[in-house]
């Protein structure tokens, strides 16, 4: 566990490394801008796997309400996620807006 832990750190220190010209606030906030879209494609991609999975078990549920009823509840805590993941990502964007004064950008870095 040690051994992924230093090779982590070290990859996202290798820019820090590499781009010794580049202010190191801007490489630093550019990798936790890829940090932020890995997490929000991972989360989003989570949540989008378990309404399937949510869906597929409803169809299948057989007229058994039990089972009916725990994929309705997999499918609305699925949505949930969802939003949660989107609302993270809008405050972040908005947080990360307000500190640089450049406003919401959702696609842009707002470090440059």
């Amino acid at each position: 566990m040690k051994k992924y832990l230093v090779i982590g750190l070290f990859a996202l220190a290798l820019p820090l490394v590499a781009s010794a010209q580049v202010d190191p606030v801007v490489a630093i906030c550019n990798i936790l801008e890829v940090i932020q879209t890995i997490l929000l494609a991972i989360g989003l991609g989570i949540a989008v796997i378990v309404l399937i999975l949510g869906g597929i078990r409803y169809l299948t549920s057989g007229g058994d309400a039990e089972k009916a009823g725990s994929a309705k509840n997999l499918i609305i805590n699925a949505i949930i996620g969802i939003i949660i993941i989107l609302a993270a990502a809008f405050l972040l964007a908005l947080v990360q807006g307000l500190l640089v004064r450049s406003g919401i950008d959702m696609m842009g870095n707002p470090c440059t």
